[in-house]
């Protein structure tokens, strides 16, 4: 019965993360999705909480000690063998920081004074701080290569086939792209989100979870870059040229910089690891569509945030609500409640 309380937590868990991603549907505001894609993957911490308050509370009773040996091992196994992969991703996460810091700071070189000038007036216009305008660095390397990573002060790293390859308002786009991600702070987002799938990488939900949050941060991007440079299709010719080299060019090949592999390595996670080709083709044609991307007065965008709170607070007061009756159901027949005759005979003995 203590096995049973830890499995039906988890079911309980991966059955409410499917009905929160249902939920979806009803939100086209980048920020509420995201939102409530975050407490999807955030979700299992409660049932990994209720498993190592479990042990906490079953310490020492007789109910527990005189569970059968193969409940007892499991009841014991479960929740550790939790907390020790949760460990162990956060561990892992914490790798692939300190190698991308160590990487792009060797690899990189200060860009000269007209492209950061061109990239902090593209911040001014998102309503980027001065504390949060990126430098912009410049990696030698035969691929296209943009990212955005920095937990404090954040970096813009552009290889420089994108600056052989694009044109003035390609370039411009992809740098209002990259700063779009700093303005939602998606290195430190993605970063927890991988973290959270790979603690409880044995759920369902967390990999669906995890793949829409990846996929629709760039969509989001997109839209604040044509938000900022009002030229879509600047951004869809320079995602075309992108697409063209992936399409050409080998999985691996000469990067240019010793450096250039570990970057991608170790950012390769948190950008996507799915087809690339595919997905750039969906952006472009997205791009290209009839409307424009990220429509919508601010009214209507609030109005959106609070109906991803609303949907998000009760699927979490829900699911509480659940995994406490659960708790409650299994503990009866256990004998392990204060009340129950097992603990008042334990307390006379």
């Amino acid at each position: 019965m203590h096995t049973l309380l830890g499995v039906s937590s988890l079911v309980l868990v991966v059955l409410g993360g499917f009905l929160a991603l249902a939920a979806l549907r009803r939100l086209t505001h980048w920020s509420g999705r995201r939102e409530l894609q975050l407490l999807v993957l955030a979700a299992p911490i409660i049932s990994l909480g209720l498993g190592l308050g479990g042990l906490h509370h079953f310490a020492g009773r007789i109910c527990f000690i005189g569970a059968p040996p193969w409940d007892y091992t499991l009841g014991v196994a479960l929740p550790l063998a939790m907390s020790l992969v949760a460990l162990g991703a956060l561990g892992l996460g914490l790798v692939r920081l300190a190698l991308l810091h160590r990487v792009v700071s060797r690899a990189g070189t200060f860009a000269d004074q007209e492209l950061q000038a061109r990239a902090d007036r593209l911040a001014e216009q998102l309503g980027l701080g001065r504390a949060l305008r990126p430098r912009v660095l410049l990696c030698t390397c035969r691929r296209p290569l943009a990212l955005t990573f920095g937990l404090g002060r954040p970096i813009v790293l552009i290889s420089t086939w994108m600056l052989e390859r694009l044109d003035r308002r390609e370039l411009e786009a992809v740098l209002a792209h990259e700063l779009g991600h700093v303005a939602q702070r998606d290195w430190l987002v993605m970063w927890l989100a991988l973290v959270l799938r790979d603690a409880f990488f044995y759920l369902p939900t967390s990999w669906a979870a995890y793949r829409q949050l990846q996929s629709e941060k760039e969509l989001a991007c997109d839209d604040l870059a044509v938000g900022a440079t009002r030229r879509p299709l600047a951004l869809a010719s320079a995602l075309t040229k992108v697409w063209q080299h992936a399409l050409g060019a080998p999985a691996f090949g000469p990067a240019g910089t010793p450096g250039i592999a570990g970057i991608v390595a170790a950012v390769e996670p948190l950008v996507g690891d799915g087809d690339v080709s595919q997905a750039i083709e969906a952006r472009v044609v997205r791009l290209l569509g009839p409307t424009e991307p990220g429509a919508g007065t601010h009214h209507q965008h609030q109005h959106r945030r609070l109906v991803a709170f609303g949907i998000g607070g009760s699927s979490l007061m829900a699911l509480l609500a659940l995994e406490a009756a659960n708790a409650a159901v299994m503990l009866a027949p256990m004998g392990c409640g204060p009340g129950s005759p097992l603990a008042l005979l334990g307390r006379l003995l």
